[in-house]
């Protein structure tokens, strides 16, 4: 054990939470350091000594041996890294040390033993290079240690020095190896950053819950060097190019990580093969230019044309109207994508099932909708509306005979979780038995016609839902109930002419929403930002701030230099106590 402690918890841990926490850092570390994209494991053993005098094996990876022998690999790949890495240090001081390749299964059920774990750490920003890092986990003693090693001159991704977990007398402690790393700013972040996370995830140990990794169905180094290739090749140019009027970077960066997603996946399945797709409710049709000016062959398919479709040149992006039917099928695709594709996205299981045999999916839904393109009603109300509508896509996914695989992918967005097909669960010649079960999933139609007469798809041109739109007398009844609400517990004024002025109370945007009743809620469901876009429509009535709503003291002409004077005054013809201000003070006309 190191000798320098750092941190220690204030609260007792078991074992299991222990191992699990450090295991969930060691393979996903990206969650906690935010320089990495992930790491790529090349080497997981458990180490047998006959020296019995070999005791401190983390004290035998130093930095310079770890070095020598990167040194040595043609490129930092975990294809080019073997066995003879870990066995070129450690022969040294035993000739007849033995490995033995584990899973991590394996190591939890070990009650003994060490094991050393060989990885690449890879970098977030294209300009780092990655790096090699050795954890060696006692389990015995309960430690892992952490050895992160790059050349001198690089931009470090991890501390350079060794850091070490253990759990002492059922504490979760943290030590170095000197107190010259305990001043530094690596040690800053492990006790700041790595610590607490370490102890959340201990408190929020269950065993009971298996959690989904991210970038499970393709090699994360693949993905990374592609993601960094792609992001050089178009990121920067499609940013500053970006006519629509929705965030650039949210937009062009995820998109470019689902495609080098699909890209490294259908290297993955087949190298020498590049399949073709179609990509459908392709919106901003980005996904698809990105596919397409990468060597593969497909098309775009959205019911509303966008203006960056302009820029695309040789792209096949098509303006059409998607209903699930016979006259939807794509018998020459080989992928079916649903990104983000709303009302579409229970329907593409079905169309790429009846499309052809050979036809695969690939889905991450978003928004929840039904087969009749209305939101979908939650069945389990035990979890989120999310999570219950995955499981309702993969129920689809499956009752279509898919072998379906759940991936999480790597993009700036909390709705992640993919799902990917891998052909059939039944023979070609199964597949008239096979689509009866998806006539009684689906429920109406037929196969050569409308298969869902319910089925209303999305308006070609995108309704206003700013609140603006909305009938006049909604909105002047919505505005004097929350008027009303606010004026309940009066603040009084005194007004220009010594009468009072009641200003009304605060009050939280929840207890604004719960005086409303449910025909006003509904009128605002559907208009993005709700209750809180009205309000801010109006704000020369209201002012809204950090979730708080109160009557907005009207403004004087001074202050606005006469630039409203034309407007009648909200308060002169709605308060109670009409308006603050007389005529000629008052921003607005009496």
């Amino acid at each position: 054990m190191l000798n320098v402690p750092l941190a220690s918890s204030d609260s007792e841990a078991s074992e299991d939470q222990f191992w699990s926490a450090v295991l969930l850092y060691h393979n996903r570390p990206h969650l906690v350091n935010r320089r990495l994209l992930g790491v790529s494991q090349a080497l997981f053993v458990k180490l047998s000594f006959s020296n019995l005098s070999v005791r401190n094996v983390c004290e035998l990876f130093t930095r310079s041996a770890i070095l020598y022998e990167a040194r040595k690999l043609p490129r930092l790949l975990k294809e080019f890294i073997s066995v003879d890495f870990v066995k070129n240090i450690l022969e040294p001081f035993d000739k007849n040390v033995s490995f033995e390749d584990c899973s991590e299964r394996d190591f939890l059920t070990k009650e003994d033993g060490t094991f050393v774990s060989l990885r690449i750490l890879l970098a977030r920003q294209v300009s780092v290079d990655n790096c090699l890092e050795v954890v060696v986990f006692d389990k015995r003693v309960k430690t892992a240690t952490f050895i992160a090693v790059s050349e001198f001159d690089r931009r470090e991704l991890a501390p350079s020095f060794l850091y070490q977990l253990a759990l002492s007398s059922g504490y979760l402690s943290l030590y170095l190896q000197s107190f010259e790393d305990a001043e530094s700013r690596s040690a800053e972040w492990l006790t700041e950053q790595l610590f607490l996370k370490l102890m959340k995830w201990i408190d929020e140990y269950n065993p009971n819950v298996n959690v989904q990794q991210s970038l499970s169905l393709v090699p994360v180094e693949a993905f990374t060097s592609l993601y960094h290739n792609l992001k050089a090749k178009y990121g920067r140019k499609i940013v500053k190019e970006w006519p629509e009027n929705t965030d650039p970077h949210k937009f062009v960066y995820e998109d470019l990580a689902i495609a080098a997603y699909l890209i490294t996946l259908w290297n993955t399945i087949d190298a020498n093969k590049k399949p073709q797709f179609v990509d459908l409710g392709c919106g901003n049709g980005l996904l698809t230019f990105i596919l397409t000016k990468e060597g593969y062959g497909g098309t775009g398919i959205d019911v509303r044309r966008r203006k960056i479709w302009d820029t695309f040149e040789g792209v096949d992006l098509k303006e059409e109207v998607i209903s699930p039917s016979a006259a939807c099928l794509f018998p020459h695709a080989d992928w079916i994508i649903g990104n983000h594709s709303d009302e579409l996205t229970p329907w593409i299981p079905v169309i790429a099932a009846r499309s052809s045999y050979g036809c695969n999916l690939f889905l991450l839904p978003c928004c929840a909708y039904d087969f009749n393109g209305k939101k979908y009603r939650r069945r389990n109300t035990g979890v989120s509306v999310y999570c219950d509508y995955l499981e309702y896509v993969k129920s689809i996914c499956v009752t279509c005979g898919f072998s379906i695989a759940v991936d999480k992918l790597r993009i700036p967005s909390t709705k992640r979780t993919c799902f990917v097909s891998f052909g059939r669960t039944y023979c070609e010649t199964e597949m008239a038995d096979a689509d009866r079960h998806v006539q009684a999933m689906i429920g109406q139609g037929s196969v050569e016609s409308c298969w869902n007469e319910e089925f209303v798809a999305r308006e070609p041109k995108e309704r206003v839902r700013n609140c603006t739109q909305l009938d006049r007398g909604v909105i002047a009844d919505i505005i004097k109930k929350i008027t009303l609400l606010l004026l309940e517990q009066p603040e009084n004024l005194k007004r220009y002419d010594g009468c009072t002025w009641n200003r009304g109370s605060r009050a939280p945007l929840s207890l604004v929403a719960k005086s409303l009743g449910k025909e006003d809620l509904g009128q605002l469901k559907n208009e993005c930002g709700g209750l809180k876009t009205l309000l801010r429509n109006h704000r020369y009535i209201f002012e809204v701030a950090e979730g708080w709503v109160c009557l907005r003291l009207p403004p004087t002409a001074v202050l606005t230099n006469l630039k409203y004077k034309e407007k009648l005054c909200w308060f002169n013809g709605n308060h109670p106590d009409g308006c603050f201000h007389s005529s000629e003070v008052c921003a607005y006309r009496h």
